[in-house]
């Protein structure tokens, strides 16, 4: 499946979803970075609000053949934060 078709998939997605989903391209760069050298553009960042935010996501990456990147707390040294999957 092609970014277009996802990012389409995501305006779907939002119906159902109680947290926020950003796709805008600042929101996309702020994510694209931690604090190691590498930078990556997301296709997406959202911030679940509960459980059933987290299996929606679990199951629209899984049938949009995407990754879930997960960002807690803390920032890496070694890029594991970023990626061009769905930052969360």
């Amino acid at each position: 499946m092609n970014t277009i078709d996802i990012r389409k998939n995501l305006n779907i997605l939002q119906q159902n979803f109680e947290g926020e989903i950003h796709s805008d391209q600042v929101m996309r760069i702020l994510y694209s970075t931690d604090a190691s050298d590498y930078k990556e553009m997301p296709l997406a960042v959202v911030f679940p609000k509960n459980e059933t935010d987290i299996q929606l996501l679990v199951n629209f990456a899984n049938s949009n053949k995407t990754s879930l990147i997960p960002r807690t707390a803390g920032t890496s040294l070694a890029g594991q934060v970023v990626g061009n999957g769905i930052v969360e």
